[in-house]
């Protein structure tokens, strides 16, 4: 009887102890969803400033720009209003300016997206449809996976392979970044994963304790930049997060004018973490046009359709990042 009444208290207590750890973590997950409803504001010193006008950003739809250590070549994502196709481009920095993009050579065919440089500049992982190469067919895949493609002294690219089955999986992968150490970041639906490296693997990947979309991990992996959609507003903020030894912040939403009234999105930080790019919907309205001294041509009418770039299209943007101090993040 001793016996059956230790049993008894011995899985009474495992049953308790069960039940509150389940409650202490909805306990955290509703303080969590609690605090993203009025999250901490950082404020930058430095406005952001559009990429390129008219030659990076353009009417079309621009999104996830990643620059080179060396600041001389910009990657980033060109597509039309509804993402049919999706297409990495390439430019450089010539006197000062960023020249006409080229499709990057590793892209063009498939529907690729979201390329992030490594610290080193010697690697760009990106997310693709295309087929393995050891797929039966060269039919598309129905979901993203994340590649990545070597970049050699001369600039030129190596041929792109895909990550292993430890990081990729049968749903949509997206927004990886990697650490100065080679730690991969990404998300998958609007949990955020970090996978350490193993020999030319990655270690079974971990979830963070934040939520949100399309992370960019700082090269120290001292804080995290993502989007998120807050409760009671309809566009996605910038938010970031800082990594403590005793876990991550709350997230802080940056505070106008880096984020806006519009959609604001996509950010990546630069390898050297001093700057924040990212995409946005924001325009300032504009006044009617003047009447035309004359009849306008086909000819003329497009061009004024096509010329004006803040049309409600993504557009990329740059901001200075020096201010950030994450001793200022609660």
């Amino acid at each position: 009887m001793q016996r059956l009444w230790s049993v008894q208290r011995l899985f009474v207590t495992i049953v308790l102890t069960l039940v509150l750890a389940a409650s202490n973590r909805a306990a955290a997950q509703t303080v969590a969803r609690v605090a993203d409803s009025n999250p901490q504001t950082i404020r930058l010193d430095a406005p952001p400033t559009v990429v390129g006008p008219g030659v990076i950003s353009t009417p079309a739809e621009e999104f996830k720009a990643t620059v080179s250590p060396d600041g001389a070549t910009l990657l980033f994502v060109v597509t039309d209003h509804q993402f049919r196709h999706m297409t990495i481009v390439e430019s450089h920095r010539g006197s000062g300016d960023w020249e006409r993009p080229e499709v990057a050579t590793f892209s063009g065919v498939w529907r690729d997206g979201d390329p992030s440089f490594a610290p080193d500049g010697k690697e760009v992982v990106f997310i693709s449809n295309r087929p393995y190469p050891n797929d039966m067919t060269q039919a598309p895949r129905q979901n993203f996976n994340i590649w990545h493609v070597g970049r050699r002294p001369d600039g030129t690219w190596t041929a792109p392979e895909p990550y292993g089955r430890e990081i990729n999986a049968d749903s949509n992968t997206f927004a990886p970044s990697l650490t100065a150490t080679g730690v991969l970041y990404y998300n998958r639906g609007n949990v955020i994963f970090r996978a350490e490296p193993y020999g030319d693997h990655f270690r079974p990947p971990q979830q963070l304790s934040i939520h949100g979309s399309d992370p960019s991990i700082s090269p120290d992996e001292r804080f995290i930049v993502f989007d998120d959609t807050p409760p009671g507003q309809d566009h996605s903020s910038l938010f970031v997060s800082c990594r403590m030894p005793d876990g991550w912040t709350r997230p802080a939403r940056f505070a106008e004018p880096v984020s806006s009234q519009a959609n604001d999105g996509d950010p990546s930080v630069s390898p050297d973490g001093h700057s924040l790019y990212f995409y946005s919907q924001r325009y300032a309205p504009e006044p009617n046009r003047a009447p035309r001294p004359h009849r306008a041509t086909y000819g003329e009418v497009q061009g004024e359709a096509l010329s004006d770039i803040y049309n409600g299209s993504r557009n990329l943007y740059e901001v200075d990042l020096t201010s950030f101090d994450c001793d200022n993040v609660r």
